[in-house]
């Protein structure tokens, strides 16, 4: 990576935090600053960090005398982290906003891990204590971890850092391989009837993992093979004809053997191809839809400008084609991406971390986010909106003005 870039990436990926380090010690931890760049240090039990748009005026954050070029958001007495969802939607959008305004940004958090600032620990680029280094020195490490990061995965890196185990491999390999097989009888068997049983045409064979659940699994197959976002009445009727029932005791490990979903969807055939297209875009074995586009408020339902498709939280976001990324944050949103070529562009909301910066050009099937919950969100799944690049498009992101487009309707275009 130039080093250009990679200072680059330092100045807009610097939220890190800092574990179980004195008050006291904090002036020699935080690394120094160079020229006018500035560095807050957030105490997470303040009680306006949980307000909406608190700090919308960086001025009126106090000072953080002990050490130069850092301001901070100093911690409240006898606060307790509050427990309603919209609060903590204002602490992340806060804390979203701030990072415009400041090269650095560290979080001071206990000694022992909180269940309260999991999700932030989780949005920091690294965590640090007391021992790893002292001034300037957590700069050179964030450098490292986001050059960890930002590597390419080629085939050339890959096979340079797996080098030692493919050498291991190619030495014990003659040992498990014999040069004159014996012929026994095993060997010619009739096989026809195995290949019958395991493959009766109308069949899903599926082996349980850990995390999964029945609902994931039958609102999958619903989608692929129905291109329907299911409802709960209609996963537990497909279980029910599959012998299951979401009570059903199922362990890691165990072949599933389920018929294929025969739900009515006359579109079906006309959608299949698209929802393929776009389940395929999270790195997810079942990932599936759970709302398609809707472009007008309606009784039943509302109004939705993209699709929704569950996944695992974590699960790697694949670019749809080769482009430029481009990136945004807002409250509703949480994070975005978004990749563009020449008259397209699909953007990527609630993610939960982001592998490219705006401007930065990124191949097809390249991992550019993972899936979150970031903004509004009742769950882990990324928001896909489709667009169409136009010099008067009503929407934009990075230097991109668009106008939106259902995701299907853009699939059969392109």
């Amino acid at each position: 990576m130039k080093k250009t870039t990679l200072e680059t990436v330092l100045d807009k990926a610097c939220f890190f935090g800092l574990r179980g380090i004195e008050n006291s010690s904090l002036a020699q931890v935080l690394p120094e600053l160079q020229g006018d760049k500035k560095g807050l240090l957030i105490e997470p039990g303040n009680n306006e960090l949980f307000e909406r748009n608190a700090f919308s005026e960086v001025s009126a954050i106090p000072g953080f005398k002990e050490k130069d070029g850092w301001k901070l958001i100093q911690g409240t007495p006898n606060f307790e982290y509050p427990k309603e969802k919209e609060k903590w939607v204002n602490c992340y959008a806060n804390i979203s906003m701030l990072k415009r305004n400041f090269a650095r940004i560290a979080v001071v958090l206990p000694k022992e891990k909180c269940e309260h600032l999991k999700g932030i620990e989780e949005s920091c680029v690294a965590i640090f204590n007391e021992n790893d280094s002292l001034g300037t020195g957590i700069d050179n490490l964030l450098r490292l971890k986001i050059a960890e990061l930002n590597i390419p995965q080629t085939p050339l890196f890959l096979a340079a850092k797996y080098s030692f185990f493919l050498t291991l491999l190619l030495c014990v390999l003659p040992f498990f391989i014999a040069s004159k097989p014996e012929e026994q009888v095993s060997n010619w068997r009739n096989i026809s009837g195995d290949v019958q049983k395991y493959s009766e045409k109308g069949d899903i064979i599926h082996v349980f993992n850990e995390g999964e659940s029945l609902t994931q699994i039958a609102r999958f197959a619903i989608g692929k093979y129905n291109s329907l976002v299911s409802t709960e009445a209609m996963v537990k009727e497909y279980l029910k004809n599959n012998g299951l029932s979401l009570e059903s005791k199922i362990k890691a490990g165990d072949t599933l053997r389920l018929k294929l979903p025969a739900f009515k969807n006359p579109r079906h055939k006309s959608m299949q191809s698209a929802w393929n297209f776009f389940t395929g875009l999270l790195n997810d074995s079942l990932a599936y839809i759970t709302e398609l586009y809707n472009a007008k408020q309606a009784t039943t339902a509302r109004r939705h400008d993209g699709i929704d498709i569950g996944g695992r939280k974590g699960t790697r976001i694949l670019a749809p084609f080769s482009g430029t990324a481009w990136t945004a944050e807002d409250e509703r949103g949480g994070l975005i991406i978004a990749v563009a070529r020449e008259k397209d562009l699909l953007v990527f909301m609630h993610c939960d971390q982001r592998f490219y910066l705006s401007g930065q050009a990124v191949m097809e099937g390249d991992p550019i986010a993972s899936v979150g919950t970031s903004g509004h969100t009742t769950g882990p799944h990324v928001h896909v909106a489709a667009g169409k690049i136009t010099p008067g498009g009503d929407r934009s992101i990075g230097e991109v003005r668009y106008r939106v487009l259902d995701p299907f309707e853009w699939y059969k275009e392109i």
